[in-house]
């Protein structure tokens, strides 16, 4: 194969099947074959993503990129055709009748020589002298430079405005978390406020309650000195102040001074409420943990005292603890479950963990119960601790308890799920078992009915 077919064989395969010229910016789509850019998009919609091949109609779903190596072999290939191997001075030929074009056809944007003028596809066509239309070109190319400039800069301003808008969006969303760690703050302080104040006005009732227990017992240590006087005194004496000594000492024994319980009091904490309804977990009852006289929901959520309650004579400080475990065990992470106690006038609530013991060469399990109790004494509710001496009194009775398990830091917190409020909280013992959830529901006092005590379910937001 001689140079000249050689070149016309490149030069076949580096021309635009569209406009039969060499490549201008040349892109390849997925099925192979080539063609300008200009070419392939100037009868496409701006907005479509997809293209169609002219010549086989496969459809690309992206626009491809600029094809550089048939760009760059191109450009080789129009400085080394065969038109000019055979022509030194390099002028180039009209590939259909091999004369140099001296036209220039607008519609098809491509040079022609005189006998194309002639044929029936240039016949309607605007024609001009080769030498007008470049220069028309030239100045066409000089008219966009400015446009091209302005949309470069406009594009570099709209990537710029883009990285500002980033950035700006970054300080509003610091500035908000700034303003609400400030709220917050905020709120801690007039909370903790309240809970100074309410201190010192605890502190007051608690001296207050003292000193009418000094004075009380002062007053026996004055009768008790008396009436060792008045016992060595003559008889009728002795008859003469026992009398009054004696309707002293039954006075004195008669009077009961009200003890001094603390009241709970209601520190509503901001955004509480919000975090422990991510923490929710669902909890169901395990039936084969319940007492004889439990009687368990179906759907494993509600349990009651049954129709034969056990006798209450005994107080309930020394009442057996009847309970059920919840099914599910928890070793990690934080959890939190909520139980609907309205019904309940008195109930206990916790955990059950379980923990390893040794003693000498022996190793035991012991069990330990964490919980909240409440008890109703007259028309008062108490809230009691266990373990604990912690008795507190409430102002009514809370209808929902959230129930609060870290055990990454093994604390248990208890909350009236209300008000997004603290009641109270203690730390358990290290545990190598999974902690479960305990339910008591207490049996009814007598002349009373109860209903159930019930836990949430997930869906449910206080």
């Amino acid at each position: 194969m001689d140079a000249v077919t050689l070149v016309r064989s490149l030069q076949q395969e580096t021309t635009c099947s569209i406009c039969l010229t060499f490549f201008t910016k040349p892109v390849t789509l997925n099925c192979g074959h080539s063609f300008c850019q200009f070419c392939l998009t100037k009868d496409r919609d701006a907005e479509a993503k997809q293209v169609s091949c002219p010549e086989c109609r496969e459809v690309s779903q992206n626009f491809p990129g600029l094809n550089v190596p048939l760009s760059k072999l191109a450009a080789v290939c129009k400085s080394l055709n065969s038109e000019n191997l055979e022509n030194p001075v390099g002028q180039a030929r009209c590939q259909k009748h091999q004369q140099v074009p001296k036209l220039f056809c607008e519609e098809d944007q491509t040079s022609i020589c005189v006998a194309c003028t002639e044929a029936q596809e240039h016949g309607t066509h605007t024609l001009s002298p080769i030498e007008e239309a470049a220069q028309n070109c030239r100045e066409k190319l000089q008219d966009s430079v400015p446009h091209l400039r302005k949309k470069m800069k406009e594009l570099k301003e709209l990537t710029a405005s883009k990285k500002n808008r980033i950035i700006q969006w970054r300080k509003l969303v610091r500035g908000e978390y700034s303003r609400m760690h400030l709220y917050l703050y905020e709120e801690e302080r007039r909370c903790l406020d309240r809970v100074k104040h309410d201190e010192w006005r605890s502190f007051q009732l608690k001296e207050k309650y003292y000193n009418v227990i000094n004075q009380h017992v002062k007053n026996l240590e004055d009768t008790l000195r008396e009436i060792d006087e008045t016992r060595h005194r003559p008889d009728l004496d002795l008859l003469e102040e026992g009398k009054e000594l004696l309707q002293t000492s039954e006075l004195q024994l008669s009077e009961r001074p009200k003890s001094f319980t603390p009241e709970l009091r209601d520190y509503p904490i901001t955004g509480v409420k919000a975090m422990l309804q991510k923490l929710k977990v669902n909890v169901t009852i395990d039936p084969t943990t319940a007492s004889p006289n439990f009687v368990v929901s179906d759907d494993l959520k509600s349990v009651r005292y049954g129709d034969d309650p056990p006798d209450q004579s005994k107080s309930a400080e020394k009442a057996p603890y009847n309970f059920v475990l919840g099914q599910q065990g928890f070793s990690t992470g934080i959890h939190y479950w909520e139980v609907d106690v309205s019904e309940q006038p008195q109930w206990a609530l916790g955990i059950s963990v379980k923990c390893f013991r040794k003693r000498k060469s022996i190793q035991y399990t012991v069990g330990y119960l964490y919980m909240l109790r409440c008890e109703k004494r007259g028309n008062e509710f108490y809230l009691v601790a266990r373990p604990g001496l912690v008795c507190q009194k409430m102002k009514g009775p809370v209808p929902v308890i959230g129930v609060y398990l870290n055990c990454n830091d093994r604390i248990l917190l208890f909350y009236n799920a209300f008000k997004a409020c603290l009641i109270y909280g203690m730390h358990t013992v290290p545990f190598k078992e999974p902690v479960r959830p305990l339910f008591s529901p207490c049996p009814p006092m007598p002349a009373t009915k109860v209903g159930s005590m019930t836990i949430c379910p997930m869906e449910n937001s206080i």
